[in-house]
């Protein structure tokens, strides 16, 4: 009787873990195999599969528009510092309890309800030459900034709009549950000792939520790689020529815009490879803090 009991334990974690398998195995796994066998092929995305090796990854590495595309995705990567530099700064602002903190909170919030599609949209109108930033600069006495059609510019506004500005609202709720859990005789300690504000937030409130912090930086890693497309797209299809070209839109640029959808897939497969040496790197970071 032991022994069965043993075996229904044994058994019943799979089982209700099942259901769950199967939806991985069905939209996860399965992609990422069919994927990884498309990009040694030659397809549209219809009709048989002609078998070319090695071929579109030669292409490759030969496509100035892939090495141009990782070039400005470490130009994004370049602002996940200043996001999370801003981020805890403005928490720990909204921390001390200043007045109407719950509103601020909230209003900066509302990029992460409003969604990609119309922040790119609302963002195109804004920051293009005869857009409302332009009008407001020329009010002030400046010339005309092309936020939008110049290539280093273009890159640059896309990395403040989305990788700082839209991160924000959902990087103080989560910066400020970290904190709460910080005990509170620790901030009563470094104000009795002296420490002003600078110095806590150095000394107390960032060792306190370094995890938070780490995570925090993992995330936006993924989101800078893999999130980026809808954002792009309403702001500036990838232009001006490749100025805003990034892996991502990339992958979409070669599989639904020229039809190369072996080729688009040796695109996703460097994209994969990224996310997950970041996704180790974070399992290792996590494992050595543990342990």
């Amino acid at each position: 009787m032991r022994h069965r009991g043993l075996e229904r334990d044994g058994i019943a974690p799979y089982l209700f873990l099942s259901p769950l398998l199967v939806l991985l195995a069905a939209f996860i796994l399965y992609p990422v195999v069919m994927n990884l066998i498309a990009s040694f092929t030659e397809w549209k995305g219809y009709g048989a599969m002609k078998w070319i090796g090695l071929s579109n990854y030669r292409s490759m590495i030969n496509d100035q528009a892939f090495w141009t595309s990782i070039w400005n995705t470490g130009i994004l990567v370049c602002y996940i510092p200043l996001s999370t530099v801003a981020t805890v700064f403005v928490a720990a602002i909204l921390r001390e309890g200043i007045r109407g903190w719950k509103a601020y909170r909230a209003i900066l919030y509302i990029p992460n309800l409003l969604g990609p599609v119309i922040i790119g949209v609302v963002f195109s109108i804004y920051l293009r030459d005869d857009g409302s930033l332009n009008l407001l600069i020329k009010w002030a006495g400046g010339s005309t900034v092309r936020f939008l059609t110049s290539p280093s510019i273009a890159i640059n506004s896309i990395g403040m709009v989305q990788v700082v500005w839209v991160h924000l609202g959902f990087g103080l709720i989560y910066f400020l549950a970290a904190m709460n859990g910080i005990e509170q005789s620790v901030y009563e300690a470094a104000l009795i000792d002296g420490a002003g504000f600078f110095q806590t937030l150095w000394r107390v409130t960032v060792p306190s939520i370094r995890f938070a912090i780490e995570f925090w930086v993992v995330f936006n890693f993924i989101e800078v790689f893999a999130r980026m497309f809808s954002y792009i797209y309403t702001l500036t299809r990838g232009g001006p020529g490749y100025g805003t070209f990034t892996l991502e839109y990339g992958i979409f640029s070669q599989g639904f815009e020229k039809f190369r959808v072996g080729y688009s897939s040796a695109w996703s497969a460097v994209l994969f490879i990224f996310c997950a040496v970041i996704s180790v790197m974070q399992i290792r970071l996590m494992r050595t803090r543990n342990s």
